[in-house]
């Protein structure tokens, strides 16, 4: 069975397994939210899989030297052309591919299982590193900034238990089983303010969906 994670131009994500035939799907998909067409998107992840093993080969750089006429009598002009290879079969657009990688950072995709899928769609193993790098640091930043939404919740969490024994005290009552609930909501807001400081001072230990945090 192979995973299939598929971000639709809508934004929806979805996944699936399933068992290829012929390095194929079996039967067409569409997005959940917007029912637009996911075969293609699921082929190239199928085929993408398959060539994981393929070692990457360099591609050549095209070099055109053009040499004007003699009677002219100027230098020979050289001039280089790199031209853009047309898509081997299972490869997706760069732009498309640049937008899949970065859903896969989000969603907790190892960094280097994402550089190769950079690679197979026509990167070069520096020119993916780079982003790939790059991406990881937009998560980083992501993350811290839900750790600071939890640390403020964590902080307004923990101040109802003290704000219901200053009311015990204000009236001269205890209610035990509000103040056990009580407790119970401070010790989660101590937990929440936990989760919050690691995740701003260690957002790259954090694995998982960052929109599951």
């Amino acid at each position: 069975m192979i995973p299939i994670k598929i971000q639709c131009e809508c934004g929806q994500r979805y996944a699936f397994d399933v068992e290829p035939v012929n390095g194929r799907m079996t039967s067409s998909i569409a997005c959940p939210s917007c029912g637009a067409d996911g075969t293609m998107a699921a082929n190239a992840i199928i085929a993408g899989s398959a060539q994981s093993q393929t070692p990457v080969v360099a591609r050549p750089t095209v070099r055109l030297h053009v040499a004007t006429p003699a009677s002219t009598n100027q230098p020979a002009l050289s001039a280089s052309a790199p031209r853009r290879a047309p898509l081997l079969p299972g490869q997706i657009d760069p732009a498309k591919a640049q937008i899949e990688a970065r859903a896969k950072i989000h969603w907790g995709d190892p960094p280097e299982e994402v550089v190769k899928f950079l690679m197979m769609n026509g990167s070069s193993h520096e020119d993916a590193t780079i982003s790939v790098r790059a991406m990881f640091r937009e998560r980083a930043a992501a993350l811290q900034k839900v750790g600071i939404v939890k640390i403020v919740t964590g902080i307004a969490l923990m101040a109802v238990p003290v704000v219901v024994l200053l009311i015990f005290a204000y009236y001269h009552v205890v209610l035990i089983t509000l103040l056990a609930l009580a407790g119970a909501v401070g010790l989660w807001g101590a937990w929440t303010f936990l989760r919050g400081v690691i995740m701003v001072l260690f957002p790259k230990s954090e694995s998982g969906d960052v929109s599951d945090k």
